[in-house]
């Protein structure tokens, strides 16, 4: 076999890993823990042994989120010389090691590709696998709410293979997000059977997002679309009846849809229950978990009290009679600028803030400009907004779905490649 059929081989392979990983991210976290660890060691192996490939890696490996991500982890790691938890802190730190990793395995890799000249491509056909992963598990959920499987027919919220309901519609949501970007966008979207499958997604999609009862979710896609449409229209008028239309669309599901109706109405029943004292509420639990969060961050402020001292420093708190025992239930305060301001203070949310901005920086100028990189920009865009306004209410960089599909994204969206051509 000579040089160049070897280097084609390593390619398929590495390839074929990524599109395997891509898929099983929404339907199985053994599945996507075991992929990553392959093919981290063939890409290791490949860059003992072969020059070539090192050099590419190398060369590829300044990637635009590199420094904000390896920032992050940097300040959960100098975390740990002051938490007592050191268990729970080196498993934390160990998250966001992951979020790091698979962004650059992600981004350095299709870089590397035929030395970049397949980069393109091979994003957009990871994208797609990406949906058809997430496709896949919206019908097993479907089949789960009709009781085809799992017994459990007609349970509300829609949690299918135990994915929690929250997790399953915000990992919806980007997916819905990337269809969208894929019929804007993308040349593919020509295509019948491309176009078939996107909009066949989208009502697919919207179901599962429905079913799951994730107000978190109903309120990021919500917010990230109205943000990301006036981002994209540039006429006002096409802006103000876009707006327009989907208020008027969240205006008759709360009407006419029993299931919008009671989740909305619940909140202005949870605000004033806790108004009257009542906490054991889904909102009012939170509420104190972020007066909690708070309380730890003022307690030093700079630093925090240690990656891994959330739960202990709130165990301390329902000991002292602060709080009640119920948040002991939780390893986080369900928002994630709190959770990173309790365990590493100002250092914390600083390098969290600058990993959105960065992101943010390097994409929307692609948005806004005509060229093909749009469809990269748009997911990019769409994700981080929505991760932003979801993490509010979750610490989702907590959650390995939704820590590896936002590094996953990032990876294919927001590369060294395409910040030369913006630049070109």
């Amino acid at each position: 076999m000579n040089h160049a059929s070897s280097q084609s081989t390593a390619d398929r392979i590495i390839f074929a890993g990524m599109l395997l990983l891509s898929f099983s991210l929404a339907l199985s976290k053994s599945a996507a823990n075991i992929l990553l660890g392959l093919l981290l060691l063939y890409i290791v192996a490949l860059a003992i042994y072969r020059r070539e490939f090192r050099m590419a890696i190398v060369k590829n490996g300044s990637q635009p989120l590199l420094l904000p991500l390896a920032l992050f982890l940097s300040v959960a790691v100098i975390g740990l010389l002051f938490t007592e938890n050191i268990r729970d802190g080196v498993g934390i730190a160990n998250k966001f090691c992951g979020l790091l990793l698979v962004y650059l395995m992600i981004s350095v890799l299709l870089d590397s590709l035929n030395n970049g000249e397949t980069a393109d491509p091979s994003a957009e056909t990871l994208l797609l696998s990406f949906l058809i992963g997430v496709a896949a598990l919206n019908v097993i959920g479907v089949m789960t709410y009709l009781g085809l499987v799992d017994h459990k027919k007609f349970v509300l919220p829609l949690a299918p293979l135990n994915v929690h309901h929250i997790w399953f519609s915000n990992l919806n949501a980007i997916a819905m997000y990337t269809a969208v970007s894929f019929l804007l966008f993308s040349s593919r979207r020509h295509a019948l059977r491309y176009k078939i499958f996107f909009y066949a997604f989208l009502i697919l999609g919207g179901v599962s997002v429905l079913l799951s009862l994730s107000r978190t979710a109903w309120l990021g896609i919500f917010l990230t679309t109205s943000i990301l449409t006036a981002v994209v229209v540039k006429k006002k008028k096409i802006l103000f009846a876009v707006l327009a239309c989907m208020l008027a669309t969240v205006a008759l599901l709360y009407f006419l849809n029993q299931i919008v109706h009671t989740r909305l109405n619940s909140i202005v029943s949870d605000i004033s229950q806790f108004s009257a004292g009542e906490t054991g509420t889904s909102l009012g639990a939170r509420f104190l978990m972020w007066k909690a969060a708070f309380m730890m961050f003022l307690s030093n402020p700079l630093i925090g009290v240690g990656t891994g001292d959330y739960v202990p420093t709130m165990t301390a708190y329902v000991n002292g009679g602060v709080f009640p025992g119920v948040l002991l239930e939780f390893n986080q305060p369900h928002n994630i600028y709190l959770f990173a301001l309790a365990t590493n203070g100002l250092l914390g949310l600083s390098a969290l803030l600058y990993v959105f901005y960065r992101g943010l920086s390097f994409a929307l100028p692609l948005v806004k400009n005509e060229g093909g990189k749009r469809l990269f920009a748009f997911v990019a865009v769409a994700t981080i907004v929505h991760f932003m306004i979801a993490g509010l209410t979750d610490s989702f960089f907590n959650i390995q779905i939704l820590r590896y599909t936002f590094a996953f994204v990032m990876g294919v969206c927001v590369r060294k490649s395409v910040t030369m051509a913006r630049s070109s």
